[in-house]
């Protein structure tokens, strides 16, 4: 053979190695990061489609006219077995009045000569009860206290999954009936300054308990609606399962091929500024909606009184969020409660980002009744 097809071979058979040696330390690091985020509980594309459902429960409805609300008597036997694991949540699920509330009273008109103190709540979740046993959530908690000292009317409009453009709404509908003398907005940081970036009218809860939104904004931040497989994709990241090839149904099951999919959404969000726009449209569209909301209690005689629920990382340093909230509201003269220093972690439900447990929410709830009678009594 002669010595240039020597070292054509020779080249022929280093390239292979190198190739092959490439291609097997690939399929090896693949591997161990599919593992690594076994280990870490990652879920897949294709995992959280198992546990995402479209079908929306019976004892909820959202539309146009009057928003998204409970429907009285439709939680059964069904829904208790769906939600064993989240017992607070069927319980809650049962004590719903007319207008689809969670409430004892009906919303019916008070009349003007009324003397009672009449307060109206606003708020998404954590207003409503999440996660706190029937009488413990922060809004019961006060009322007790209340009824206490005053002959006291507390009407709950809480709904999960909703920003300060839904408290608006709400507040337009209630406050002419109830005459109300005070105003209290839940406003958490963990997610209202997002939820006050879409509109509140197509909102979805399943039999699970877990909702979603078909809504989303274009580059400019107007909203538009969006199919039950976009939003399957957005809360996913892949389309229903029925509309996936064998192949992609493959890669939709890679934790890797998921985690990666995830990071360059992230990092492309960050780093094409697209990530700062949408801060500051929060921070615009949230200062809008409080400045709304105050102007529309004190029209009609009303006090508008925040309360700043803060996430759990709050507790250690205060973020972003939380700050701009404060903010927001000093430059906007809102009065509001701060109950940040009385968590500790176990306060919140695992010691994780969520709703607070029955504890956290009697600390608020006292915290809360408390700074409202010292507001009476200077008055």
């Amino acid at each position: 053979m002669a010595e240039k097809d020597k070292l054509k071979m020779s080249r022929f058979k280093k390239i292979t190695f190198i190739l092959f040696t490439l291609i097997f330390l690939s399929f090896t690091i693949v591997l161990l990061f599919e593992l690594g985020l076994y280990m870490v509980k990652y879920d897949s594309h294709y995992a959280r489609l198992q546990h995402f459902s479209t079908e929306q429960a019976s004892w909820w409805t959202c539309d146009n006219v009057n928003g998204p609300r409970y429907v009285k008597g439709k939680a059964g036997k069904e829904d208790s077995a769906f939600l064993q694991n989240e017992a607070w949540y069927y319980h809650r699920l049962k004590i719903v009045n007319s207008q689809g509330y969670h409430d004892k009273d009906e919303f019916s008109e008070i009349s003007p000569l009324s003397d009672s103190l009449r307060i109206l709540l606003d708020g998404d979740s954590f207003t409503w009860g999440a996660s706190s046993d029937l009488d413990s959530s922060y809004v019961e908690v006060m009322e007790n206290d209340l009824k206490q000292k005053h002959s006291t009317l507390v009407w709950n409009t809480g709904i999960p999954g909703t920003g300060t453009n839904h408290a608006i709404f709400t507040t337009r509908k209630f406050l002419p009936l109830q005459k109300s003398n005070i105003v209290i907005l839940g406003f958490y940081t963990g997610n209202d300054f997002s939820d006050n970036l879409i509109p509140f009218t197509k909102m979805v809860f399943t039999k699970q308990a877990s909702c979603y939104n078909l809504w989303d904004y274009d580059p400019n931040f107007r909203p538009f609606e969006i199919s039950t497989k976009e939003a399957v994709r957005k809360a996913t990241g892949t389309y229903p399962a029925e509309e996936l090839s064998f192949l992609q149904i493959i890669f939709a099951r890679s934790r890797f091929l998921s985690f990666a999919s995830d990071m360059v959404v992230k990092l492309g969000n960050r780093f094409s500024g697209k990530r700062g726009k949408i801060l500051n449209h929060e921070y615009e569209a949230t200062s809008n909606y409080l400045k709304e909301l105050d102007h529309y209690t004190r029209a009609n005689n009303a006090k508008l009184i925040v309360l700043v629920i803060p996430t759990v990382r709050d507790i250690k340093e205060k973020g972003s969020y939380y700050k701009q909230a404060v903010s927001i509201l000093d430059s906007l003269s809102i009065p509001y409660v701060e109950t940040v220093d009385l968590y500790t972690e176990k306060d919140y439900v695992n010691g994780v980002d969520g709703h607070w447990n029955n504890r956290g929410h009697v600390l608020t709830g006292h915290a809360l009744s408390n700074y409202l009678l010292t507001h009476i009594n200077s008055r």
